[in-house]
């Protein structure tokens, strides 16, 4: 009788662990550590610890299982570039050993790492691996630029947040620029010059005169930002900009250019002010002439009606 109660026990307390270790699945609060399942302090709820062994990546937490997959793994990518663990130039594990060490299935892992390349966080080469990519990638400034545009943020505001920051860096850029990149920005300069027709190659070398002064200014933050406001900014003001004099522009690049190796701060930060107030106020009246061009364009084809064409004759 003793016997069978303590079988009868046995078989019931399994039983309740299966339905416990199921439960905690479920909730996604199981620790395996060296090969065996508990629950304990240790696992919390919406945390999965992977344990037995040293590898960083492989004690990732995940959140709960509701929460879109990919999302989950950029945000376990992100945690792990913010602590160190991959670095610019890592090389990622192989795609099936990420995929078990996420506890994620391959074509989930595929979605992530599509994503992060797309974002030009990470670079995915043929035959050699996926590597961790450096900030300088160009392709990381496209959310931001995207995040902007989408915002429907004015010309006005870009206009207004460089007012307030770029005078200053182009003051430090004066104290702190190298030889090396006072040379670059005398080859942008020229560059301008040379290209003064050509829309296209202008607003390039025009960007890459301000990431020099950004750069040079020591604040790679504020380089990193101001590049991608400024991108937007060419953008937004696409077409208003070719009704600019561009050689009105290209006098304040030039005094600039000379305050800046000159290693005069204050006056590169009054030039800086001068230039940008002056881009404000030609856009202004820029965008006043096409409302008005619009607008007697809408009266003409009120009083006049639009222009009628004539239809063509079929032929036989």
């Amino acid at each position: 009788m003793a016997t069978e109660f303590a079988a009868d026990r046995g078989v019931a307390c399994q039983l309740g662990a299966r339905r416990t270790l199921n439960w905690a699945k479920r909730l996604n609060s199981v620790t395996l550590e060296g090969g065996r399942a508990s629950v304990g302090p240790k696992a919390t709820r919406g945390a999965l610890y992977i344990g037995g062994g040293t590898d960083v990546m492989a004690a990732t937490p995940l959140t709960s299982y509701k929460e879109d997959v990919t999302v989950r793994l950029l945000t376990t990518f992100k945690r792990l570039l913010s602590e160190g663990t991959l670095i610019s130039g890592s090389r990622l594990p192989a795609e099936r050993e990420l995929a078990d060490k996420f506890h994620v299935s391959r074509s989930s892992l595929r979605q992530a790492l599509k994503v992060l390349e797309i974002i030009g966080v990470i670079s995915q080469r043929v035959g050699d691996g996926t590597y961790v990519n450096d900030g300088t990638s160009s392709l990381l400034c496209e959310p931001l630029e995207f995040l902007i545009l989408l915002s429907g943020i004015s010309f006005d505001e870009l206009i207004e947040a460089r007012i307030i920051v770029e005078p200053e860096l182009a003051a430090r850029a004066a104290s702190r620029a190298s030889v090396r990149e006072r040379t670059a920005l005398r080859h942008e300069m020229q560059a301008m010059k040379q290209n003064a027709e050509n829309h296209d190659l202008l607003s390039q070398h025009d960007l890459e005169f301000h990431k020099i002064i950004f750069n040079a200014a020591g604040s790679r933050v504020c380089g990193m930002l101001f590049t991608v406001v400024h991108q937007s900014f060419h953008k937004l003001i696409e077409f208003t900009s070719q009704m600019v004099s561009v050689h009105h522009t290209l006098a304040f690049h030039q005094r600039i250019y000379t305050a800046i190796v000159q290693g005069n701060a204050a006056e590169a930060r009054k030039r800086m002010t001068e230039h940008l107030l002056d881009v404000r106020d030609l856009l202004s009246r820029a965008h006043q002439q096409q409302e008005s061009s619009r607008l007697e364009n809408r009266i003409s084809e009120l009083v006049v009606g639009p222009p009628r064409h004539r239809k063509k004759k079929h032929q036989n």
